[in-house]
């Protein structure tokens, strides 16, 4: 089978090609929703529409190694299944995604997302501060500390956004300008704070900026021991997660002051598995939450930790899946010696307790990369070692 087309004097490759197809209008569209620009609600199916181009790009692979079978058919039947149990595709749209991205360098794609999202915020930006898009203000009780959310549907989700941009922009070019970027992050965390007063972004944006320079500049063994237990990243902040949200007790001071710390998730997140439990493949839940308006939310019930969120809706054995899958990647980049995606992936993980963003490409990207190719991150003897283990298990 044909694996080049030539475009322009240039050779390019057809699965690679396919998958960007599908990939950059999913994204606009991902994307323009997390904004204040009013989109037309056929547009989801648009953007769904464009993944079978991400699916026709799987036969111009060259080779199916054991961990794509795996992986596609695994969240293929959960998708199935999670669509059967409450008519939602998003598990299925992501899998069209993981699957397009198997083999294609994760630079590219990240890249690509990259240029998308900043070019979607500025945009927002600066029309929120024209007035073309309402910039939406909201006022902290208490504090009275004014929130902006800059032409985004809300002040976190603006945050989450920065977050994201920044953290994925010094992965790919930390390691050449670690001071400059460094200084922007530092700017980057003090203008969360001062304008959005967005904490949890802020914070996990700092500790991506402390985890970029121990790696930066920590090397050899002591690197390599440092970073012995952030493979269990995501695992341990799945189970802290779930711990302290049912066992939260409100008569608990410790409990109850984490909780006011927290804004009251863990009260929420405990009232939603006493309400609704968490079924195999997920349910159909009214999730009201704050964004799009100023207007105060009668009935808040939204669950922001992804964990949680995305166990109620798309099922526990979903949720369960992807945090192996984060698990099993966050152990291939410590064998690889790969210590920069594994920082990315402990940011995201240690993130993902109280956001919920975890499975949502136009903020995560590293939610489709998990069978790209991060050969541009492995150590000589590692790539060696991964190829000689591919070798034996092509089909």
């Amino acid at each position: 089978m044909k694996e080049y087309v030539s475009f322009r004097g240039r050779e390019i490759r057809i699965d690679e090609l396919l998958f960007f197809l599908a990939f950059v209008p999913y994204l606009i569209i991902g994307m323009l929703w997390t904004t204040m620009f009013p989109m037309p609600d056929f547009s989801h199916a648009i953007a769904k529409a464009f993944l079978i181009f991400s699916f026709a790009s799987v036969f111009f692979k060259k080779h199916w190694n054991i961990q794509f079978l795996a992986v596609s058919f695994s969240l293929l039947l959960i998708g199935s299944l999670v669509w059967l149990a409450t008519s939602d595709t998003g598990v299925i749209a992501l899998a069209l995604l993981i699957m397009g991205a198997y083999k294609i360098d994760a630079r590219k794609i990240i890249k690509t997302y990259l240029l998308i999202v900043l070019l979607i915020m500025i945009l927002a930006f600066f029309s929120s501060m024209i007035g073309i898009i309402p910039n939406l203000q909201y006022v902290r009780p208490g504090s009275g500390i004014v929130r902006n959310s800059f032409g985004i549907i809300y002040p976190t989700d603006f945050a989450a956004h920065v977050l994201f941009a920044y953290l994925f922009s010094a992965y790919l070019y930390f390691e050449k300008k670690p001071w400059l970027f460094s200084g922007l992050g530092v700017l980057l965390v003090a203008f969360l704070i001062k304008f959005s007063d967005a904490r949890l972004d802020a914070i996990t944006l700092f500790l991506a900026i402390l985890l970029f320079l121990l790696i930066r500049f920590l090397k050899g063994k002591a690197l390599h021991q440092a970073a012995q237990l952030a493979p269990f990243s995501t695992l341990l902040a799945f189970l802290v997660t779930y711990a302290l949200t049912i066992f939260y007790n409100a008569k608990n001071g410790f409990l109850h002051l984490l909780d006011n710390v927290l804004s009251g998730r863990l009260h929420l997140g405990k009232r939603a598995i006493e309400k609704y439990g968490l079924k195999p493949f997920g349910q159909v839940i009214k999730f009201f939450g704050n964004g799009r308006s100023t207007k105060s939310v009668l009935h808040y019930n939204f669950v922001d930790s992804s964990y949680l969120k995305f166990a109620f809706v798309f099922g526990l054995i979903f949720i369960l899946f992807f945090v192996l899958l984060m698990t099993l990647q966050a152990v291939t980049c410590l064998k690889r010696q790969d210590y920069y995606t594994l920082a990315v992936i402990v940011v995201i993980s240690i993130n993902s307790m109280i956001a919920h963003h975890l499975i949502e490409p136009y903020y995560n990207i590293f939610a489709i990369l998990f069978l790209a190719n991060f050969s541009f991150r492995q150590v000589p003897n590692a790539i060696e070692k991964q190829s000689a283990l591919e070798s034996h298990s092509h089909v």
